[in-house]
């Protein structure tokens, strides 16, 4: 059964670890647009969740929040990730970032790309969260949480290169659903959710004056 409460600016829902998959993704299709934009995002809990949506339609533009700087069949791409879940069967036209261009052409190429959308308005955006508050590939202390542009090429902790949207293209959500699972995040949540750090040393913080944040939790994250 899940809770809901409001927490600052955020909406929380904490839904059993059992029943996060299946109930989160019950939650995107509620909020998913019939026509428009999405944004979607990539990691282990948001492939679990994937596995429980169906196909978005012809009438969906889907994009992409970060990517790797990998081929499009590599195990580490976002792309692949979301091909194999819940995409291929779709008729939804597919905006993947560019990850075997040079990052920043990568990255001048998907600004170009989103930029009409962004300007018009995100209808929804689906995010994860990191132990470090980190957002798309918006890393704490990141340059690219001063950019302007809509994306931006990243050095990842990983080791990889990467690209991610900005906070410019973040912040033109009509609707953001956070997915967040796992006790290594409670602390995390927590400085999101109750704390007044500066989006430089906690990413997730920019989306704290948006109208219609959710974060979907499971009861490790939220410390129940």
């Amino acid at each position: 059964m899940a809770r809901a409460e409001s927490t600052v600016s955020f909406r929380t829902e904490v839904f059993a670890p059992d029943a996060y998959a299946q109930t989160a993704a019950q939650r995107i299709s509620e909020s998913s647009p019939s026509s428009g934009a999405v944004v979607i995002t990539g990691g282990t809990t948001a492939a679990l969740v994937y596995e429980h949506l169906d196909p978005p339609s012809s009438d969906i533009d889907v994009f992409f929040t970060d990517e790797r700087c990998v081929p499009p069949d590599d195990d580490a791409s976002n792309f692949k990730m979301a091909t194999e879940t819940f995409l291929s069967s779709g008729e939804a036209r597919i905006h993947r970032m560019r990850g075997e261009l040079p990052p920043d052409e990568a990255a001048a190429l998907y600004h170009g790309e989103i930029a009409p959308f962004v300007d018009e308005g995100i209808d929804l955006m689906l995010l994860g969260m990191g132990a470090d508050c980190h957002i798309g590939a918006l890393y704490p202390n990141s340059p690219a949480l001063k950019e302007t542009l809509y994306c931006a090429a990243v050095d990842r902790p990983d080791g990889l290169a990467g690209l991610t949207l900005t906070p410019p293209a973040m912040r033109a959500a009509r609707r953001v659903l956070v997915l967040v699972t796992g006790a290594a995040k409670k602390a995390a949540v927590s400085r999101v959710l109750d704390g007044t750090e500066s989006v430089g040393t906690c990413p997730a913080r920019l989306l704290a004056d948006l109208p219609a944040v959710t974060f979907l939790l499971d009861e490790p994250a939220a410390g129940a």
